[in-house]
């Protein structure tokens, strides 16, 4: 299963995908907002993504540029059991940011969600201070819905809810 835009390719993450995003996890700046991971770290989490694809049909997406193939980070939905809820997310490396892939991905991601799923609320948690992504999450349609401290991180949880008709 593949998701086409305008510009990307979305297709569910493999363990095959280490090293690319493990490389993205190394950037300082890339994770000054989100958690990263070294190699063994980053395996062991797309291990799980790939086991969310299978339990829940809804998981994490490659975002590769849709012309070259070449891997430009990831999107997608992950299920937060300790909050009951799915979020959307985006992580992409520092070279392709403020091209609007960010936006490109992660509607294609919640499109998905509500197109594929009988999810009513998807969230996006976002660390205080990461302006780009809130300037994303806007984009998307989203409006802040509460704040929540994540992994010792003070975050704005946005929401959107189910297009209606």
């Amino acid at each position: 299963m593949t998701l086409r835009t305008a510009r990307l390719e979305l297709r569910p993450v493999t363990v095959d995908d280490a090293v690319d995003l493990a490389h993205i996890y190394a950037d300082a700046e890339v994770v000054r907002f989100v958690r990263g991971f070294d190699l063994e770290g980053t395996r062991a989490q797309l291990r799980r993504w790939v086991d969310e694809w299978k339990s829940r049909g809804i998981g994490i997406f490659a975002v590769l540029d849709g012309r070259t193939g070449e891997f430009l980070g990831r999107s997608g939905m992950k299920y937060w059991p300790e909050f009951d809820f799915t979020e959307v997310g985006w992580v992409l490396r520092r070279d392709v940011w403020g091209r609007g892939y960010a936006t490109e991905a992660g509607r294609a991601s919640l499109d998905y969600a509500f197109a594929e799923t009988n999810l009513d609320l998807v969230t996006a948690i976002i660390a205080k201070g990461n302006d780009a992504s809130f300037a994303v999450a806007r984009r998307l349609g989203m409006e802040p819905w509460r704040d929540e401290v994540v992994f010792e991180t003070e975050c704005t949880i946005f929401a959107a809810r189910r297009p209606v008709g």
